[in-house]
């Protein structure tokens, strides 16, 4: 019975999402119906179409859906302009037309992509309504874009009506996310910090947490109804948490390889008590003035300590043993001191975005997320099934073959925003069927007994609030989905007459073909493969460090880790927990070398880039780029020697160095290099592209 909890005991938040929804349908109805509009239906269809469980997200995608209905009248007219009595012209420019818009939507994850499917599928609504009056298509254009954009409107002002506190409520959710987050990323810390080194490989959690975060905030700032930099510094946070838990893997194989001092062993234990106290304060939002205070000072006993050292080396007549153990420590320490740098900046950009400034002038975005290969999968998908479809409704000369093309087209627009619609589809077409059964129950006892609307929004209130609930439970949402979108189509015909036998059967024909054609599009045209996903998102993981090494500038890198962070967070989506725990654990431990390769190599390039290295040195470090450029395949053996080799070396010049500044700088380049080289050789299989994992990848 657990698994119907969101049916019997859904949280309030569904309920007022459900019923904010159903208002809102049943305002574009009523006013579709005093207006004497021919299709009402659609009206309300619309709603359901774009409803969304945040009033931020339906506020901010309510612009870009009217645009995108717009332009997709327009479309709809210059195609019956195009191609007049030239159907095989007009169907191959439909699902050029929506194949374009799926591939273009599916590359974007923000409020616009809504828009651009929508002008899809109203040019698809709009073109084939008129198929056999293509004189009546301004009139059929200017109906459905009235129908649409009252949908939208009636939409938003429902959520702005019902938009009580919303900033209030909107900035409380906003900051126990963000508090959540950044807890969570120094909790990691501390257990690692403890002596829990494994803690350190085990961030999927927190990632996957900040990467739903960030795919919310743009939403929240609407809300917010305010134009300051909150937001900014809020994706400041969120990239600033991907920085320090790659610092902290850095940090975590040193602790591991290198012998620690009593010295370290102490600020560890000094270092572990401010993040209990960090943690207590950042949950309750206090000021963190102090907190600044002890961290700087952590930051100067590290430097205070590596200095001593390095006054030691140069000082003593030590053996090489206790060189190279001194300029562990030196490693060890700067490495630390590195993670406090960057928890310093996570609690300076969470103490201004909890304190916005009216005045503040910051600014801050995350990278965007581009998966071409789902891009095109969706366009040849869509471009497929509308093809199809069309040729179907050109040899059966079917009249409500036009309207499955366009629900067809419909559920292609809803389906490539989902980053799996190959699970998804299947839910889609369950709610049509479910659809079906309860549209013919009500068709066949309530209906005809309806005589006032009054009575026909009593008897959808039923049906529609629980394909509201579905909606906002996430498993069944691609039920709850389609069951909202196409229940009102099968009930409701238009403003002077009722469902009758024979318009249900065809209705409910045409509905079950473009819903069915549209799953079985993206369920068997490029099928999904989770080990094929897998094999993607590595194989651009590999090429993106082979890349940083390549470029004319080098990238911020705390753009590279948030975008890279993405991609690790959708490969770990593509694994079953249960079955699938050890080769889990390989991809999750080689896609964080990935971050920790990347990120020392954007900070090698920024020491070639600079003046102080000595030229033989930068040299060093431009063979191992070559090779870095050239790790694949048989190849990664190479250059793990290399990168050795390379180690090696510059120990030995570092010793031989008298130039404080440059023995500092060849104290780095050693670190950096002993990441890169680590990681590569112990995430060997994974970072070999043509090596199958377990031959299962």
């Amino acid at each position: 019975m657990k698994s119907y909890s969101w049916l019997y005991a859904p949280p309030k938040e569904a309920i007022f999402f459900t019923l904010r929804t159903l208002l809102a349908s049943y305002l574009a109805l009523a006013i579709a119906l005093w207006m004497e509009l021919d299709s009402p239906k659609w009206a309300m269809m619309t709603v359901w179409i774009v409803a969304q469980t945040s009033p931020g997200e339906t506020i901010s995608k309510a612009r870009w859906r009217v645009v995108g209905t717009l332009v997709g009248v327009s479309i709809a007219i210059l195609m019956a302009a195009a191609f007049p009595q030239q159907p095989v012209l007009f169907g191959v420019g439909l699902a050029v037309w929506m194949g374009c818009c799926c591939w273009i939507a599916s590359l974007m994850r923000n409020s616009s992509s809504y828009g651009v499917v929508l002008a899809g599928y109203t040019c698809a609504l709009i073109g084939l309504s008129t198929s056999s009056n293509p004189d009546g298509i301004f009139m059929m254009a200017m109906s459905r874009g009235s129908y649409i954009i009252l949908g939208v409107l009636c939409q938003t002002f429902i959520e702005r009506v019902f938009a009580l506190n919303m900033r209030e409520k909107s900035q409380a959710i906003l900051f126990d996310k963000l508090s959540q987050a950044v807890s969570g990323a120094l909790t990691v810390i501390g257990e690692t910090l403890k002596g829990d080194y494994q803690a350190a490989f085990k961030v999927q959690k927190i990632f996957a947490a900040v990467s739903a975060f960030q795919s919310s905030v743009e939403f929240r700032k609407e809300e917010l109804m305010r134009d300051d930099r909150t937001i900014d510094h809020v994706y400041a946070i969120l990239s600033s948490i991907s920085v320090v838990l790659t610092r902290l893997i850095n940090l975590t194989i040193y602790m591991n390889y290198f012998e620690k001092d009593i010295r370290f062993q102490n600020i560890i234990a000094k270092i572990q008590k401010y993040l209990d106290q960090l943690i207590v304060s950042v949950k309750q939002d206090k000021n963190f003035q102090d907190h600044l205070k002890s961290l700087s000072q952590l930051r100067w006993d590290c430097r205070q300590i590596i200095t001593d050292y390095i006054y030691e080396d140069t000082n003593a007549i030590q053996n090489s043993k206790n060189e190279n153990s001194l300029l562990n420590l030196r490693i060890l320490y700067r490495s630390l001191s590195e993670l406090l740098g960057e928890i310093e900046v996570i609690i300076i950009q969470y103490q201004k975005a909890i304190n916005p400034n009216p005045k503040d002038k910051f600014r801050f975005s995350l990278p965007s997320l581009y998966n071409f290969k789902l891009a095109w999968g969706n366009l040849l998908r869509v471009f497929i099934a509308v093809i199809v479809a069309c040729f179907l409704w050109e040899i059966t000369a079917w009249d409500e073959l036009s309207s499955a093309i366009g629900l067809l087209c419909v559920a292609c627009g809803r389906l490539c925003l989902f980053e799996n619609a190959y699970k998804m589809c299947i839910g889609f077409f369950k709610g049509v069927i479910v659809c079906v059964l309860a549209a013919w129950l009500i068709d066949v006892t309530l209906m005809p007994l309806t005589t006032s609307i009054e009575m026909v929004f009593l008897m959808l209130f039923i049906p529609l609030f629980i394909g509201g609930l579905a909606i906002y439970h996430l498993p069944t949402r691609g039920i709850g989905m389609s069951f909202t979108i196409f229940f009102p189509f099968l009930v409701i015909v238009s403003n002077q007459s009722r469902m009758d036998e024979v318009t249900f059967l065809n209705t409910t024909l045409a509905v079950v073909c473009g819903v069915g054609l549209a799953a079985m599009a993206f369920r068997f045209v490029a099928p999904y493969s989770p080990q094929k996903v897998r094999r993607e998102i590595r194989s651009r993981m590999l090429h993106s460090i082979r890349e940083l090494t390549t470029v004319s500038q080098n990238p911020n890198h705390r753009r590279w880790l948030a975008s890279t962070m993405d991609w690790f967070v959708s490969l770990m989506r593509q694994f079953d927990p249960v079955n699938e725990t050890i080769l889990i654990q390989k991809y999750n431990h080689g896609a964080l070398a990935v971050m920790s390769i990347g990120l020392n190599i954007m900070e090698l390039r920024s020491m070639i880039d600079h003046d102080v290295l000595p030229e033989d040195i930068k040299n060093e470090l431009r063979v191992v780029m070559r090779r870095i450029q050239h790790f694949q395949g048989g190849r990664l053996g190479r250059t793990v020697l290399i990168i050795k080799s390379a180690v090696r070396r510059l120990r030995a010049r570092e010793g031989k160095e008298r130039n404080l500044a440059k023995r500092l700088e060849i104290t780095e380049a050693i670190a950096y290099l002993t990441l890169i080289f680590f990681a590569l050789d112990k995430n060997a299989a994974f970072l070999n592209p043509s090596y199958r994992l377990y031959n299962r990848d």
